[in-house]
């Protein structure tokens, strides 16, 4: 016992010993850094609801078979990006039950997108919508805008310390505040399609047409650093 109690003593007189013999910083400066990049999603996640009725006639199985032919016929391999997240049946008064499935379907592209929507609404599908957005290399993306983030504080912090007549040396510590990401959702809008004969100079007002408004995805990226002043 006496000599785990002595050995607990030698600790803390090495400790504070050591704490003592830490340098102090009375000549720096401390700077904050950042870095924001614009990324065009490759991820849309869309979710889709369909249902007896939707179209007159047809089941929901039968609804679902023309959406994963439609989707195929896209170019879209939907076996990697449509899964069944939700089934139900909504009973009605005859006994009868009106079946109710919903998918998530991930897109690559905004003109992808356009094309889902535009075929859902030829089938009769009104219940879909956008729920978040993303890109592939997200993760890739942020290290990249973390590491910009430190250059650009020591840069910010070499520009200060020249003003002074001095210059930067070591980082005392460097602080990641952390990045924020935003989430835009695209915006859905429905205009009149126009085509223009140039040759004749004839306008001609076409059909109702969908538009979609998608914008890039913004990371930010937000450092705190502590550098030696030199004299």
């Amino acid at each position: 016992m006496k000599k785990l109690i002595m050995a607990a003593v030698a600790l803390m007189v090495v400790g504070a010993a050591s704490a003592q013999k830490e340098p102090q910083y009375e000549n720096a400066i401390q700077v904050n850094g950042k870095a924001e990049k614009k990324v065009t999603p490759d991820e849309i996640y869309v979710a889709i609801t369909i249902k007896d009725g939707d179209t007159k006639g047809q089941t929901v199985n039968q609804l679902e078979s023309r959406m994963k032919s439609e989707l195929g016929a896209m170019g879209i391999q939907v076996a990697d990006v449509l899964k069944v997240v939700n089934q139900n049946f909504a009973p009605r008064k005859k006994g009868a039950a009106d079946a109710r499935r919903s998918y998530e379907l991930k897109v690559a592209d905004v003109w992808t997108l356009g094309s889902v929507f535009e075929m859902l609404g030829e089938m009769g599908v009104r219940d879909a919508k956008v729920t978040k957005v993303g890109h592939s290399k997200m993760d890739e993306y942020r290290r990249e805008v973390r590491v910009e983030a430190v250059k650009d504080a020591i840069e910010t912090a070499k520009v200060i310390a020249q003003a002074a007549g001095q210059s930067i040396g070591p980082a005392v510590w460097i602080y990641d505040n952390g990045y924020y990401e935003s989430s835009p959702m695209p915006m859905v809008r429905y205009a009149k399609a126009a085509t223009m004969d140039i040759a004749a100079g004839v306008y001609e007002e076409g059909t109702a047409e969908q538009g979609i408004d998608m914008q890039e995805i913004t990371l930010t990226y937000n450092i705190s650093a502590k550098f030696v002043l030199n004299h």
